[in-house]
């Protein structure tokens, strides 16, 4: 039997996800439901028919583009068991995260996190290869936050992002530093993060305007390798470090190791539609009752280690 699905979003995307539902053997599309139009508001703005929606559908599909998402509403329907499929961290507030977890754990529903980085093709293929990383490096382009708004624009500019930043170090955080430069006026127009590991292992990240256009690239350094990551270009590359022991030779130490030089190897990215993966994994879960590959518990990680890089640059710099 098919489950009764119904979008959360506009119109147009709604007949996205209808296409791409059309061949599900578990979803059937049975309607959208677009919070943001005035119709489904009332004069306080308010959600109406949060309860008569709840009785539509077994599963609810959230778009990443709705503005008006009411917590009442995912809060009711996760208490009711329905499944859940929501389109990359949308929820910024820890403590209604960790609320909607105890009533996910309680109902029993799927919570499905979809279509972040960390799912996509080209961290799924370079996974295979990590083995203990040592240094992480991030550096992304973006706009600089607006004045008052910084808390906001990290977790819109920068979630996902330190969401590959926990999973790939899978060690629990000891230290995090956090400052923002300014260079060219009142905004941060570069925010620098350091974040050290309990298992010695350190990550940096930059991020902001003064970024080379375009850049987003992460870089991962193991022993004796170096994966990196443009998620601009869509590439993996493999740096191994390569010398030849039998070469005899009479240079000094030094001019020794300026022999030494990195092998490039083009790692192939797995290619795969993420949408159709997605679904059919959310059909899984549900059918076989399996953990998301992004669930609650990774988007709480992501609020906890958010909420201490603003606290660290808020302590300093109270304008931002």
């Amino acid at each position: 039997m098919k489950l009764k699905t119904v979008i959360i979003g506009a119109q147009r995307k709604a007949e996205i996800f209808a296409h791409l539902l059309d061949g599900s053997g578990l979803f059937e599309f049975c309607g959208y439901y677009d919070p943001d139009n005035d119709q489904n508001a009332d004069a306080a703005g308010n959600l109406l028919y949060i309860f008569e929606l709840a009785e539509k559908a077994d599963v609810f599909i959230i778009d990443r583009h709705v503005h008006n998402i009411e917590g009442s509403m995912i809060e009711n329907l996760t208490r009711l068991g329905k499944h859940i499929l929501m389109d990359g961290f949308l929820i910024q507030n820890m403590g209604f995260n960790e609320q909607l977890m105890r009533l996910q754990s309680e109902s029993g529903n799927c919570f499905h996190i979809a279509n972040t980085l960390y799912n996509k093709p080209l961290y799924t293929t370079a996974s295979q290869y990590l083995r203990k990383p040592r240094f992480i490096k991030l550096e992304k382009e973006c706009r600089p936050p607006a004045p008052g708004g910084f808390e906001q624009w990290l977790f819109r500019e920068l979630s996902q992002d330190l969401d590959l930043v926990i999973r790939t170090a899978q060690c629990g955080i000891r230290e995090v530093s956090a400052r923002p430069l300014f260079l060219f006026g009142k905004n941060p127009d570069l925010l620098n993060i350091h974040i050290e590991f309990d298992n010695d292992s350190i990550c940096h990240i930059s991020a902001g305007r003064a970024i080379e256009p375009g850049t987003h690239r992460l870089k991962i350094y193991q022993q004796d390798k170096l994966f990196a990551l443009d998620f601009s270009e869509n590439t993996l590359n493999e740096y191994r470090q390569t010398e030849n022991r039998d070469q005899l030779t009479f240079l000094e130490d030094s001019d020794n190791e300026a022999q030494k030089e990195l092998t490039l190897i083009q790692r192939p990215v797995i290619p795969f539609d993420s949408w159709k993966m997605e679904l059919r994994n959310f059909e899984e879960n549900i059918t076989k009752g399996l953990t998301p590959l992004t669930s609650l518990e990774n988007l709480i990680d992501v609020n906890r280690l958010s909420s201490l890089i603003t606290e660290k640059v808020q302590r300093r710099y109270h304008e931002v």
